[in-house]
C-alpha cells in the first residue's frame, strides 16, 4: 500500500488486490456451472426432498439461495474487475460495501450448504422445511392487508397438517447459527481451504453486519493507521475486506459444487466446470499473447 498524505488514499499493490480478482473470477465460473447444472436425477437426493413439498421444491430453494450469494458476488467482481476495463480506469475500495456485499453471499449460500449437509434425506427434509416456513413468515409479517395474513397462515397451518408436523416446533437458526454451522461443514469436508475457526468466522460477520448497519466499530478496529511528519490517515484495510470475501467465496463454491452433487450430477460436474470455465474465459479481456482458451485441467 502506498499513501499519498496530501490527498489521504493509498494506491494498493498487486499483491493486495490479487485475493480479489480471484474470488471475482470465482464468481463469476461458479455463476456459470450453477447456470449449466441441469434439474436434480430421478432418485437424487434433492429430487426425493423435493418431492415432499412440490409447489415449493427444495432444488429450486436450494438453487435461489446460490443465485442470490452469487449476484451479490458477481456485483463485487464487476465493480473490482470489469469484464473490459479501460486503461486509465480507477476504482475507489472501501470497507462497508465490500463487507455488505461479502456478508449477503455467505448468509445466502449458507441455507444451502446448511440444507444440503446432512447425510440422510430426513434431515435435509426437515431444514429445508424449516427455512421455508421462516420464508413464508415473514412474508406474511410484510403483507399489507389482513386477508393476505390470514391467507398466508392458512398456508403454513395447512402444510404444517400435510407433512405430519402439525405438532412438532420446527426452530429456525438464526443467520449466526447458519453461517458457523454451514462454515463448520465445509471446513470438515474441506480441511486445506482454511476456513478460519468458530470464532474467525463469528467476527467477520459481526463486523460485516455492522457494517451494513452503520455501527462504527468496524470502521475502527478494520483500519490501517499511518502516520508520518504530522500526517495521521486512517484507511480501510485490504486484509479485513480480503477475509470477508474470501470466507463468502468458499462457502458459495462449496455449495454450487455440493447442490450439482446433491441433483445427480456428480459424474458430469467436472464437464460443467470445464465449460463455465471456457464460457467466463471467453467474455474477459485479455493482455496481448494470452491464450485463446484456458488451459484444461488434468484428468484424474
Amino acid at each position: 500500500m502506498r499513501i499519498d498524505p496530501a490527498t489521504g488514499r493509498a494506491s494498493l499493490d498487486r499483491e493486495e488486490t490479487q485475493p480479489w480478482v480471484e474470488v471475482a473470477m470465482s464468481a463469476r465460473v461458479m455463476q456459470e456451472v450453477l447456470r449449466q447444472t441441469p434439474a436434480p436425477t430421478s432418485g437424487s437426493m434433492l429430487s426425493v426432498v423435493s418431492a415432499v413439498v412440490p409447489e415449493e421444491s427444495a432444488a429450486d430453494w436450494c438453487r435461489a439461495f446460490l443465485v442470490a450469494a452469487l449476484e451479490h458476488l458477481v456485483m463485487w467482481a464487476d465493480y473490482v474487475t470489469p469484464l473490459h476495463m479501460h486503461p486509465d480506469a480507477q476504482a475507489e475500495f472501501a470497507l462497508r460495501p465490500a463487507q455488505t456485499l461479502a456478508r449477503a453471499a455467505l448468509e445466502s449460500a449458507s441455507q444451502a450448504v446448511w440444507i444440503l449437509s446432512p447425510t440422510e434425506v430426513q434431515d435435509v427434509e426437515r431444514r429445508y422445511i424449516s427455512l421455508v416456513l421462516a420464508d413464508w413468515d415473514e412474508q406474511k409479517k410484510a403483507a399489507s392487508g389482513l386477508d393476505a395474513k390470514a391467507s398466508m397462515k392458512k398456508r403454513r397451518t395447512d402444510a404444517l397438517q400435510r407433512l405430519g408436523l402439525a405438532g412438532d416446533r420446527l426452530r429456525t437458526p438464526s443467520y449466526l447459527t447458519l453461517v458457523t454451522d454451514a462454515t463448520t461443514h465445509v471446513r470438515s469436508q474441506l480441511p486445506g481451504a482454511n476456513i478460519g475457526s468458530a470464532v474467525d468466522v463469528e467476527r467477520l460477520w459481526r463486523a460485516s453486519a455492522g457494517s451494513a448497519h452503520g455501527k462504527k466499530w468496524p470502521s475502527t478496529e478494520m483500519t490501517v493507521n499511518w502516520e508520518e511528519h504530522g500526517w495521521r490517515i486512517s484507511l480501510p484495510d485490504p486484509a479485513a475486506i480480503t477475509a470477508i470475501l474470501q470466507l463468502a467465496d468458499k462457502v458459495t463454491t462449496y455449495g454450487v459444487l455440493r447442490f450439482a452433487e446433491q441433483s445427480g450430477h456428480h459424474e458430469k460436474l467436472l464437464d460443467i466446470q470445464r465449460a463455465a470455465m471456457e464460457t467466463v474465459y471467453g467474455t474477459i479481456s485479455k493482455i496481448p499473447g494470452a491464450p485463446a482458451a484456458p488451459p484444461r485441467p488434468p484428468e484424474v
